[in-house]
């Protein structure tokens, strides 16, 4: 028994053996056919002359990659790299018959794909547009989608380019909508840049169309661009073409969307509650007029918001809004208007019988009348300073700039109030010396917490232009109280122009 075992044991550690052998002559046989399959590939002419032309050297490899084509017309992938010689060395002729007839032989896209979009480059830079699209539509059915579709998308918006400083502006709309319709297939930044500038386009078309006097066809043109991007500053347009032809409603819906996206809009915000008002939206111009106040305290924007409530006859908001007009600086005709809407509220409350109402009224319009009084002897002691000041700054047609927008605000932790003003140049022509002062003001201590100087231009620095638009950027010097009731004082030469509350 135990001899049996022995000669079994044997043999299979012999099977063993054999099969190790087996398995490593294998792996040595497979070893050397991969390693002479490498060496024959590295060294073939083809793979030479595709080095080559990696390399920079495309005109040492063209006699490699003709004679290839000659011998070997049946081997397709000779001609994408015999098409991209051909382009290194400007031979185009005989380069578009390479390519040509790789996209007829019905290669791999991975093959085709990079010798299309050389070509389609170099018809680019020449501005043969025309040329670069019949390429790549050609191709459109050799190429993987994604790489020819941004390529056609690249080719639309240089064309719309060109068009553009070529002051073509239909045209380029034409090819820059046809670049967005492939947006889809584009990767960023390209795919933010298209919109953009489609957007941008359309807005020079509807200004064209305006200035020939089709509002319908400007109209168009700024929704079409509104569904590409929506951009505030193209809905201010719109809403300015429908206040012009007499659709309200329009206008007013697109102003209130500008300001609820940008909260600081102040131009918005105008515009919105002036139309309101002329809509006879006497409500909603009074939240409007609300929320602009706590934006932008200013005795023309309290004033409009006691027209709005006279006209609701809430006689209660208007005197409110007055005396907080009158916080802003104690004039006669502020306390005026407050001792007539007092008088008037009497009178309403009398005729509806309500008597007790109404003394508590008039005792209200007495206290007003002697204010009143004091502040006229006031200016009257006065009167030569306030009458050469008045001289000077008699209309608001005087002042240089406009107001856009604003934001006053203290960060939360932070005791230092910093602001951000935008200004226009409304004078028509360029302002060559303009400076700005804030003055931080404290409404709880009643007295200044700090001024800063804004230089907006000066002789040596480039004109303001007419119509231009400049922000400005500023910080409190001081820092503040938390239970502060701070706000922002502007002014020019010394004229009061606006407040602003600092937002907590």
């Amino acid at each position: 028994m135990a001899p049996e075992k022995i000669k079994n044991q044997k043999a299979t550690t012999s099977g063993y053996k054999l099969i190790s052998f087996v398995l490593i002559g294998i792996a040595l046989i497979a070893l050397i056919v991969a390693s002479t399959r490498h060496f024959i590939f590295s060294k073939t002419p083809f793979t030479i002359a595709v080095s080559l032309i990696k390399s920079g050297k495309s005109a040492s490899a063209l006699p490699i990659l003709e004679d290839l084509s000659i011998h070997h017309p049946e081997n397709a992938n000779i001609f994408p790299w015999l098409a991209v010689g051909y382009l290194n060395c400007e031979r185009i002729a005989e380069g578009r018959i390479a390519l040509d007839t790789a996209l007829r032989m019905g290669l791999p896209p991975s093959e085709v794909t990079d010798a299309v979009n050389a070509y389609a480059d170099f018809y680019e830079h020449r501005e043969d547009f025309e040329e670069a699209e019949k390429l790549l539509t050609s191709a459109n059915s050799n190429c993987p989608t994604l790489q020819l579709n941004e390529s056609r998308a690249r080719l639309y918006l240089k064309w719309g380019e060109s068009e553009l400083e070529n002051n073509n502006i239909e045209e380029a709309v034409t090819h820059l909508e046809k670049a967005n319709s492939l947006n889809n297939f584009v990767q960023e930044p390209l795919s933010s840049v298209i919109p953009r500038r489609l957007a941008e386009t359309y807005k020079q078309l509807a200004a064209l169309s305006e200035a020939d006097k089709d509002d319908s066809k400007a109209i168009l043109c700024l929704e079409k661009s509104l569904k590409v991007l929506d951009d505030s500053s193209n809905r201010m347009y719109l809403a300015q073409i429908y206040a012009q032809v007499n659709q309200t409603q329009k206008a007013i819906e697109n102003y209130q969307i500008v300001a609820d996206a940008d909260i600081n809009n102040l131009e918005a915000r105008h515009r919105l509650i002036d139309l309101l008002i002329q809509s006879g939206n006497y409500s909603q111009a009074q939240e409007a007029l609300g929320d602009l106040i706590d934006k932008e305290k200013s005795v023309e924007n309290y004033e409009q918001l006691v027209e709005v409530s006279l006209q609701l006859k809430n006689y209660a908001r208007a005197v409110h809004t007055l005396e907080d007009a009158c916080e802003l600086g104690v004039k006669a005709d502020l306390l005026k208007q407050l001792l007539t809407v007092l008088n008037d509220w009497a009178a309403a409350l009398t005729r509806d019988q309500k008597s007790e109402e109404a003394a508590s009224v008039k005792g209200h319009a007495e206290r007003v009348a002697e204010q009143l009084n004091e502040v006229l002897l006031e200016e009257a002691k006065n009167e030569d300073k306030l009458a050469d000041k008045n001289d000077k700054f008699a209309s608001a047609k005087d002042l240089p700039v406009a107001l856009i927008s604003s934001h006053i605000w203290l960060s939360a932790g932070s005791l230092t109030p910093e602001g951000e003003i935008k200004i226009k140049n409304i004078t028509g022509k360029p302002v060559h010396d303009l400076t700005l002062t804030a003055v931080f003001y404290d409404h709880n201590l009643g007295h200044n917490n700090g001024t800063v100087i804004l230089p907006v231009v000066t002789p040596t620095s480039v004109p303001f232009s007419a119509g231009s638009s400049r922000t400005l950027y500023f910080s409190c010097p001081n820092t503040v109280r938390s239970e502060h009731r701070l706000a922002v004082k502007l002014f020019w030469n010394g004229y009061f122009l606006k407040e602003f509350p600092v937002a907590k």
